[in-house]
Formats: structure tokens, C-alpha cells, sequence
């Protein structure tokens, strides 16, 4: 049984960094093991991708050395159901609103006694059946290592912060760029009241004893939040960097052409 070492990471006070896609590409996965990240969100919330495209993508996360989170569609009993035993060592929730949303997910991922989640002893995640002669160990593996993130991302939800960490949630994300939106300012991450709120949230998270986790836009930004407190970091995403790079690259070259004719 597979040890989620990003959950271990966190227990032992250390510091974890991944990133997140919407690219159902299981390359990305295969690249952050090999230069040593320790997690990868992969999006199912605002991409097409299908269970066979996330199962491909989990496992590349896991022969990489890389743990495999799911940010979900939302805190559904089937949805995180197949979506764990697909393998997914962790999921993000989003929309995390209020306590009995914060309650729900956690007993969703988490077998009884601690959960009401479902068996089937012959899924991926209980190795296709080899475990049924005896699965009360996988079941307190499952319960020990499953990474259950929150997504805290409206003003509505920053009132009830209290009671979301009152419950046994793993790690509490803001999400900054929803959480402005709805603020409406439109897209603005940066905004100095959408920082003070988040940094709040983020400080009452620490003040809680839980992992307070935020998406960085770049590696200054990262270093900003781990100085903050934050210890589960997310850093961008590959589709933005590819894309910013190739705008400038273009940039560059049409420059360059258009100087060199001049």
C-alpha cells in the first residue's frame, strides 16, 4: 500500500510543493517527479477530462513519485467515490461553504468508523482484489492517508471560516481569483483587499492547527506565502507558463524580425 508522502510531509511541519493543471496530460506528472515536486493537482472541475484520462494521469503522478490529487467537481458521494478508488491520494474540494459542507466531504473520502464512504474490495485503489482476504489494514491505510483539501473561495464562506475549521479538514485553500470575482472586482488576484482577506483566512487556518495551502503565481510569490505560514503550496500551472512564454517568445522574434528588415 502506497504511502501519501505529501500527508506525511505535512504531519512531520514540512513544507510541500506542487501545481495544477487542467491538461489531462500524464507527462506533466512524469516531469514534476523527475525534478522533485511533491504533488500535482490534476482539474477535473473546469476541464472535460473523463475517468479514463484522469486514471491515466494518476497513475503517471504515481510511478513519477508524485502524489496525485483530484480537484473535484464538487463534494458528491460518487464523485469522490471513483475518483479515490481510481487511486487519487487526495482531493481538493471546491466551494467549500459552510460546516455541513466541510462535514460531508471529510466523511465522503473516509471508510467507517471515521466516514460513511462505500466498499468495493476489486477497485485500483484496494489493488484490483488482492486485499479482500483481509482488508481491515487497507481500510485504516485509506483512513490515515487520504489528503482531503478545502477551497475556501466567496466572501460567504470566509464568514464561516470557524466553523469549516472546526472539522476535520486537512488543508484550507483560498482561492483568490474566485473569491475576487465574487468580491466584484473581476479577475483580481492581487487586489490588496482580496490579500488582506486572504491573508486573514490563511493566518486563522495556522492559528487552527490545519495546513494553510494557496496557489502562486510565480516563485516570488510562493516564497512570500511560505514566509506568511503557508506550507502546501501550489505553483501555477503549466498550460499559464507555456502560454505566457510562447506570447513573449513570439513577441521577441516578431521584434527581432522587424528590427533586423529595419
Amino acid at each position: 500500500m502506497r504511502e501519501n508522502n505529501t500527508r506525511k510531509k505535512l504531519e512531520r511541519g514540512e513544507v510541500v510543493i506542487g501545481s495544477l493543471t487542467l491538461l489531462p496530460e500524464p507527462a506533466i506528472g512524469e516531469m514534476l517527479g523527475a525534478i522533485g515536486y511533491d504533488f500535482l493537482i490534476c482539474d477535473t472541475e473546469h476541464t472535460a477530462v473523463d475517468g479514463q484520462a484522469l486514471l491515466h494521469e494518476i497513475r503517471a503522478c504515481q510511478s513519477a513519485g508524485v502524489t496525485p490529487i483530484v480537484r473535484v467537481r464538487h463534494a458528491e458521494e460518487k464523485e469522490l467515490l471513483w475518483t479515490l478508488d481510481a487511486g487519487a491520494e487526495g482531493v481538493l474540494i471546491p466551494l467549500i461553504e459552510d460546516q455541513a459542507t466541510a462535514r460531508s466531504a471529510v466523511r465522503l473520502c473516509k471508510f467507517p468508523p471515521l466516514g460513511d464512504r462505500t466498499l468495493c474490495s476489486a477497485t485500483r485503489t484496494a489493488a484490483h482484489g488482492a486485499y479482500r482476504p483481509d482488508l481491515k489494514p487497507y481500510l485504516r491505510h485509506v483512513n490515515d492517508n487520504v489528503l482531503i483539501t478545502g477551497l475556501v473561495e466567496t466572501p460567504e464562506a470566509l464568514q464561516k471560516m470557524d466553523e469549516i475549521l472546526a472539522e476535520d479538514i486537512d488543508v484550507i485553500m483560498i482561492g483568490r481569483a474566485d473569491l475576487s470575482l465574487k468580491m466584484g472586482l473581476g479577475y483580481a488576484p492581487n487586489d490588496p483587499e482580496v490579500v488582506r482577506l486572504c491573508e486573514a483566512a490563511l493566518k486563522q487556518t495556522i492559528q487552527a492547527g490545519r495546513v494553510a495551502g494557496i496557489l502562486a503565481y510565480s516563485p516570488e510569490e510562493a516564497i512570500k506565502w511560505i514566509d506568511f505560514g503557508c506550507r502546501f503550496i501550489a505553483y501555477n500551472q503549466p498550460e499559464m507558463i507555456l502560454t505566457l512564454h510562447y506570447r513573449e517568445a513570439l513577441s521577441a522574434i516578431k521584434a527581432g524580425r522587424a528590427a533586423a528588415v529595419a
